[in-house]
């Protein structure tokens, strides 16, 4: 894919997520984001699957994918000449922020969230995606360390992440203190334990 494309796509991407949030709607047509985004329809299937009905699931994955993506890249240059934060801080900054670039997003993601079907039939996929993450977190916050110990931290990490998204998504306001003091506490929680099972040495 080109970069037009690229940049194609993640302006649909913000459109349909626009779209959402300021009509509370969650079932859009692929002709009213064109519409509202002044995209050529022709345009917009040349770059789109065919037969992709799951326009919510589409523009999520490509949601995801670029917070992943600039959440990761600021957390690298945040820490590149920090030699004072613990794992256990940088682990809580790259979470934190990933948080900070699903706000502008929480509406929409609150009315999708909110549907039963939507859940149940992305779950597992998301997970998969919130997996990488936090393995990649992992590989930019530590140094070498045993394979098994690593993939347990990630999805340890990506259950802490899922209690807290069920926070973030309940805040009435459009803030993060909430969100970001059970992050602490849940991280606080699972180091806690991991040092028990001898799978955390000292701090995360």
């Amino acid at each position: 894919m080109n970069n037009n494309d690229q940049d194609l796509h993640w302006k649909l991407c913000k459109d349909y997520f626009s779209i959402v949030t300021s009509t509370s709607k969650t079932e859009i047509s692929l002709e009213e984001l064109c519409a509202y985004s002044k995209v050529s329809y022709k345009k917009a299937t040349e770059i789109i699957p065919k037969n992709n009905f799951d326009y919510d699931y589409y523009f999520l994955k490509i949601l995801v994918a670029r917070i992943d993506f600039e959440a990761l890249d600021q957390l690298k240059n945040d820490i590149a000449d920090d030699t004072i934060s613990t794992v256990y801080d940088k682990i809580l900054e790259g979470i934190t922020i990933r948080f900070e670039k699903y706000l502008p997003y929480k509406q929409a993601l609150k009315l999708l969230s909110s549907s039963f079907n939507f859940k149940s039939k992305y779950f597992l996929k998301l997970f998969e995606a919130n997996n990488s993450y936090m393995l990649n977190l992992l590989e930019l916050v530590e140094e070498r360390q045993i394979c098994s110990f690593k993939i347990i931290k990630s999805i340890t990490l990506n259950i802490v992440f899922a209690r807290t998204m069920d926070i973030f998504l309940k805040e009435e306001k459009n803030e993060l203190n909430s969100t970001l003091r059970n992050l602490d506490k849940y991280l606080s929680d699972v180091e806690d334990m991991g040092v028990m099972l001898g799978i955390i040495q000292n701090k995360l």
